[in-house]
Parts: structure tokens; C-alpha cells; sequence
């Protein structure tokens, strides 16, 4: 089971969650493990359930104990465990996206209150900025996206790692952090699914002509498949889609791996 998705989840709430939301899930020990989330006070609210509609409810201290004002049931005590709080370590994750993606030496830096850039990777056709930043769910998010990125040089390949959503951006590629990265469950360190190259369609090295024919041909296909009204909405479901296509029509050709079939999608779709 993968703890990254879980890590997305948490990142994705902005800010600091309650600890025993997720005491019962094996991966919120792998990320405590490897760093990704720490401890981060007490949460400053609590669901009250004790009225007709339940609500946020503000804790406070009274009595040398902590709860929360019920208009019903008056001071209402909460277990200390129950509100400890935990965040996202995201200093922690940007290095280890750094080490993952085989980053040049040095290269990270903030950019912005939830922006990061990663670092330079090494591809065959020239080198890809990764940046992450933490959400692409609204425009709200892509306007903090640009901000955080003006003045940066542009680069032919670009990459931008998001925790949550999935907005285009028009100066780089975006993958959502589960698809790029996994962290397994007795793992310490993240590894990656997808290499920066495949996802950024940075053209691969010359083998003698195959990973280019794959691209056209898979690129036709989509192509196909979008005209035909049959796409898959989800990047993940087309690509397996349009994979299990590949393999039915030539059943005696080798196939490419599902993850490179994923970036064709990704090229396919602008980013």
C-alpha cells in the first residue's frame, strides 16, 4: 500500500489535521518514519456532535483540562490525544523529490509561500526544472503557481509536482505527487514511478528507433480514441485503455511500459 496518497490527502487540507484521524493507518507511520509529516501543536477546533447540527466547535483550556463550549452540554472535555496535530514536512519532501529525481547538486530553493523549486534533472534532450508546489485545484491556486514562478528562467522542460488538482499550467508539464512517486509501506525514502523525462516528453535516447515509433503511433491512437468520443477522462484510465488497445492490434510487438504510456497521454493532453 502506498503512504504518498495519504500524504496528498494531508498537504491537500493546508495546513495542520488532527493526529488520531489517522493513527489507525499504517501509512500515516511510514510517513512519520521518512520525515514527510511531523507534529505541529494542538488543532484549534473540534467537530461538535452533541447539537441537532453538528459544528466546529474552538477548543479551550479550562480546569487543567482541554474541550470545547457545547451550547447544549455546556464545557465538553476532549482527550489530550485527540488533539495533537500534525502538518505536512514539506522542507523533507522537497529534498527527497531532490535525491529522487537525481537532481544536479544544490538547485533547491523556495519560491513561495507553497512553491518550491526542486531542481535541474538531466535529460536526453537537455535539461528539466522540477518545481513543486502544493496544490492546482483552482485559480486561486494557479495565480500563486505564476507569482512564485515569475522571473524564473523558462526552460524548453518544465515540470511542476502538485500535491492536490490537476490545472494546467502553460509554462510546464503537471503531475500530481502520486503519480511521479511512491513510498512503500516498511520504506524510509520515496522512489519514483515516473521518470522527469517521460513526463516533461523529453525525446529518449536514440535505441534504434523504438521509443520514437512508440510515441507516434500511440499519439495517433489517442488521437483516435479523443475523435472517437472513447478517451478515458483520468490520465491513469486512458492510458491503460489505450495500452490494452496497443497490445490487442499488435499482439506480437513488444509494448512499451505503462508509465511512458501515461507521459504519451500527458503529451498528448498539453501537460
Amino acid at each position: 500500500m502506498d503512504a504518498v496518497s495519504l500524504l496528498c490527502e494531508i498537504i491537500g487540507q493546508a495546513g495542520k489535521v488532527a493526529a488520531h484521524a489517522y493513527r489507525g493507518d499504517a501509512r500515516y507511520g511510514v510517513l512519520l518514519d521518512a520525515g514527510l509529516i511531523q507534529r505541529d501543536g494542538l488543532v484549534q477546533s473540534v467537530l461538535c456532535e452533541n447539537c441537532d447540527i453538528p459544528h466546529d466547535a474552538e477548543i479551550a483550556f479550562e480546569g487543567g483540562t482541554y474541550g470545547h463550549y457545547c451550547p447544549e452540554l455546556g464545557f465538553v472535555h476532549v482527550e489530550y490525544a485527540d488533539l495533537v496535530a500534525v502538518r505536512a514536512n514539506l522542507a523533507s519532501l522537497v529534498e527527497q523529490l531532490h535525491a529522487t529525481f537525481e537532481c544536479s547538486q544544490g538547485g533547491i530553493s523556495q519560491l513561495g509561500p507553497q512553491t518550491w523549486r526542486v531542481g535541474l534533472v538531466d535529460t536526453p534532450g537537455g535539461r528539466a526544472v522540477v518545481y513543486f508546489h502544493t496544490c492546482l485545484q483552482n485559480e486561486d491556486n494557479l495565480v500563486s503557481l505564476e507569482n512564485a514562478l515569475r522571473g524564473q528562467i523558462r526552460r524548453e522542460y518544465a515540470l511542476v509536482v502538485t500535491a492536490a488538482g490537476h490545472l494546467p499550467y502553460r509554462d510546464a508539464g503537471t503531475f500530481t505527487l502520486d503519480q511521479m512517486v511512491q513510498l512503500d509501506l516498511g520504506a524510509t525514502r520515496l522512489r519514483k514511478s515516473v521518470s522527469v523525462a517521460e513526463s516533461v516528453g523529453a525525446p529518449p535516447r536514440s535505441t534504434g528507433g523504438r521509443p520514437s515509433i512508440y510515441r507516434d503511433r500511440f499519439k495517433a491512437m489517442l488521437a483516435d480514441r479523443a475523435a472517437r468520443g472513447v478517451a478515458e477522462k483520468g490520465r491513469n484510465e486512458e492510458a491503460k485503455a489505450v495500452l490494452l488497445d496497443y497490445r490487442r492490434q499488435r499482439p506480437d510487438d513488444p509494448a512499451p511500459k505503462l508509465s511512458t504510456v501515461k507521459a504519451y497521454v500527458s503529451e498528448f493532453r498539453g501537460g
